[in-house]
């Protein structure tokens, strides 16, 4: 057995490994914590606050500090994009924030605050415990999760301290110093394992205050940590739209051509580096620290000028138009000044803001019927988006109708006019939900290697087919406020459903009888799938009645049109 293979060798590397998972785990303690307490504002700020390359900048470094990951801002980027709520530059200027906001990491570790990470462990796990409101328990998280990074730096630094002494490891360390080259391919592989850019780094850290690290090889290592950060977005677009494609691309092509310039202008970068961390008296830690924010903010402001041009150049390799005929409207800017100074006029703001709404909710149920059939990851995820912007109508519309009633000017017609709108947002979003739970069954069935009959999908596309009809007319009759016929022809539509939904489970019981739906997960999902989608249509057909009667109490679910009085 080799030299180096001995008791005391194996207990180092695995407390190493422990301390590296303790640090990874912290990482995504933190970030996990931060995105609960944020909710879907994250995206919210995303979608709000890029309307240009510069902001998209911003955003992107800020967000991506704080969850103290540049692949997940990616990610969350790349699936705007494929929702369709946000535009390739707006993509790529994220892109280039993503990778100066995970900067801050290691310079925290090169501030050497490691002596302080058990009491953050203590607070924050003592917040959890004490906490009785859900936020405070996740805050507690987000500084246990803090202190854990350093906990974990901690234990590795120590070992690694051992490990730098032995006579192998310098052997190795010595060639990546003469062959950097060698350092970046270790570096871009071992982050796209881990899938953390920020844990290669601060293991780089560590490494280089031991004195086994050159400044050349160390710099490598950056390179090739912000190269292997690539995989995942490239994960993420697989098999995505030609959009996504090219977002996630530009990823790879920017970080790829960053490290290549960075490699033959190695000496130039590591003397700059050396005079930084001299002018402020850094650290070793801050050293790769500084290396690593220099990096990333030169590669951006070199890339600036040439956004445009990259832009062509993915149009170019990554040829065509996004065929699927989706289309995602976000919310209009609500103006709380129309309020007061005209109600009427924010009323009609809120109802147009509804169509919208109504038109979103449709698409989705489009998209849970191209996910039953594609069985595509991607299309999964669409569906999560637009369901996080249909809550997000839900949230805004409530709140700004709410205003709208709290005006002592409303005149009674206009009040009734708010109990309509602010219903049918509330009907709306419950479509929304029970799409969400369609996919969620869909994907139970898929998550299990399992699939539907064909004669399953025809009777759901039978379902599918009516329901869509059904939300259609309910909207139309909403936008027109006319349309007692429309409103017969919708009752008779019902009906309709519910003799549908018979047919398609009897339907269910005979190939279940012979044999042809026999996976037992898709045959227990398939009746789950018939109740959802009947709600679908029930609450379309009270959309309907909702226009015409905006409150009353156990009122009958089908409403006589020749008796209605259309205000």
């Amino acid at each position: 057995m080799a030299n180096w293979l001995n008791a005391t060798t194996i207990q180092i590397v695995g407390i190493v490994l422990g301390g590296l998972a303790i640090f990874i785990y912290g990482i995504n303690m933190m970030s996990d914590a931060l995105k609960s307490i944020a909710g879907t504002r994250i995206r919210e700020y995303i979608e709000k606050y890029t309307r240009n390359l510069f902001m998209s900048i911003f955003v992107g470094t800020v967000i991506s500090a704080l969850l103290h990951s540049s692949s997940a801002v990616t990610v969350i980027s790349i699936s705007l994009v494929r929702a369709g709520l946000m535009g390739l530059v707006q993509a790529i200027g994220i892109t280039i924030g993503a990778n100066i906001g995970t900067c801050v990491t290691s310079i925290m570790i090169g501030l050497n605050i490691e002596q302080f990470a058990y009491y953050f462990v203590f607070i924050g796990i003592a917040m959890m415990f004490l906490a009785k409101r859900k936020k405070m328990s996740y805050i507690g998280k987000v500084v246990a999760g803090f202190g854990l990074i350093f906990v974990g730096l901690e234990l590795m630094s120590d070992q690694l301290v051992m490990i730098a002494k032995q006579p192998w490891f310098m052997d190795i360390m010595v060639m990546l110093g003469k062959q950097p080259w060698f350092a970046l391919l270790g570096a871009t592989l071992a982050t796209a394992i881990m899938q953390s850019s920020t844990a290669v780094i601060g293991i780089v850290q560590k490494l280089y205050v031991t004195g086994a690290l050159s400044p050349a090889a160390g710099a490598a290592f950056i390179f090739g940590a912000n190269v292997g950060t690539c995989m995942t977005a490239l994960l993420a677009a697989i098999g995505g739209s030609i959009s996504t494609r090219r977002a996630a691309w530009f990823h790879a092509v920017y970080n790829v051509l960053g490290a290549l310039l960075g490699m033959l202008l190695l000496i130039p970068f590591v003397q700059l580096t050396n005079f930084a961390n001299r002018l402020i008296g850094g650290s070793g830690e801050m050293y790769i620290a500084q290396a690593h924010f220099l990096f990333n903010v030169i590669s951006t402001i070199l890339i600036i000028p040439f956004v445009g041009q990259c832009v062509k150049l993915l149009q170019l390799l990554i040829p065509g138009e996004d065929s699927r005929g989706v289309k995602i409207e976000n919310i209009d800017e609500l103006d709380d000044q129309l309020i007061e100074k005209f109600p009427a006029a924010a009323l009609a703001v809120a109802k147009k803001n509804t169509m919208r709404m109504g038109r979103n909710v449709l698409e989705n149920i489009k998209l849970s019927q191209h996910y039953l059939t594609s069985k595509e990851q991607e299309v999964y995820d669409e569906v999560l988006e637009v369901e996080a912007l249909v809550n997000k109508y839900d949230a805004n519309l409530s709140q700004y109708l709410l205003k709208i009633a709290q005006q002592p000017t409303l005149s009674k017609d206009q009040t009734q006019e708010y109990y309509k709108n602010y219903q049918i947002i509330k009907h709306l979003e419950q479509i929304s939900d029970q799409v969400n739970n369609l996919i969620d069954f869909y994907k139970m069935v898929y998550d299990e290697n399992g699939q539907f009959s064909q004669g399953a999908i025809d009777d759901f596309k039978k379902i599918y087919a009516l329901v869509e009809d059904m939300l259609i007319t309910a909207m139309h009759i909403y936008e027109t406020r006319k349309g007692t016929r429309l409103l017969g022809q919708l009752n008779s539509k019902t009906k309709q459903l519910n003799a549908l939904i018979l047919e398609c489970q009897q339907n269910h019981f005979e190939r279940m009888c012979d044999n042809i739906c026999d996976n037992s997960v898709s045959a227990s999902v398939f009746l789950d799938v018939l109740s959802h989608m009947e709600r679908i249509g029930d609450i379309s057909l009270d959309i309907a009645n909702r226009t015409f009667v905006a409150y009353k109490k156990h009122q009958s679910q089908f409403l006589d049109p020749n008796q209605l009085e259309i205000k």
